[in-house]
């Protein structure tokens, strides 16, 4: 008998490609749904399951943030060093145990990814209100234009009274 593939791959890549969502892509079969990272999403985020994950995103500031989700487990990481960052990442696929014996992670304080989590929850909220203002704003021309037109309105004004 041969060995049959599971369609559902084993690890799943996620890019930030600009997109709203990240696109999964099977390592084994990368082809055209593979997307390129854009500059402004410098991320890679790789998934097994919905409780094991870890992801890796490239600052602002020049340095590597790597968060790992194992279970309840949640880990960070800062550092400098890409080799170090694609080591990590590839021991993690591997299932090699090096990067989490080996390398110093900062456990996340729950409390703390509780705000982060509320923190970016806001923000996206703020951003949908910044759109309410340019709609309030341009409600607000529009109004004043409809109350210069009725400025010069003259409710007595009949245009039959012109008619000879």
């Amino acid at each position: 008998m041969g060995a049959q593939r599971d369609d559902q791959p084993e690890v799943v890549v996620h890019v930030g490609d600009g997109s709203a969502r990240p696109h999964p892509v099977d390592p084994a079969r990368p082809g055209t749904s593979a997307a390129d990272p854009a500059p402004e999403f410098p991320f890679l985020l790789l998934t097994r399951a919905p409780d094991d994950r870890i992801q890796a995103r490239y600052l602002d500031d020049g340095t590597y943030e790597l968060e790992h989700t194992g279970g309840a487990a949640h880990r960070q990481l800062f550092t400098t060093d890409a080799l170090l960052v694609r080591d990590i990442v590839w021991s993690w696929i591997q299932r090699d145990t090096w990067w989490s014996d080996t390398v110093a992670w900062t456990t996340v304080d729950p409390a703390i990814a509780e705000l982060h989590a509320l923190h970016t929850e806001l923000s996206d909220m703020l951003d949908g209100m910044s759109l309410m203002d340019t709609v309030t704003d341009e409600l607000d021309q529009a109004l004043a234009r409809a109350d210069e037109l009725l400025d010069n309105f003259d409710p007595d004004f009949d245009p039959s009274d012109d008619a000879p």
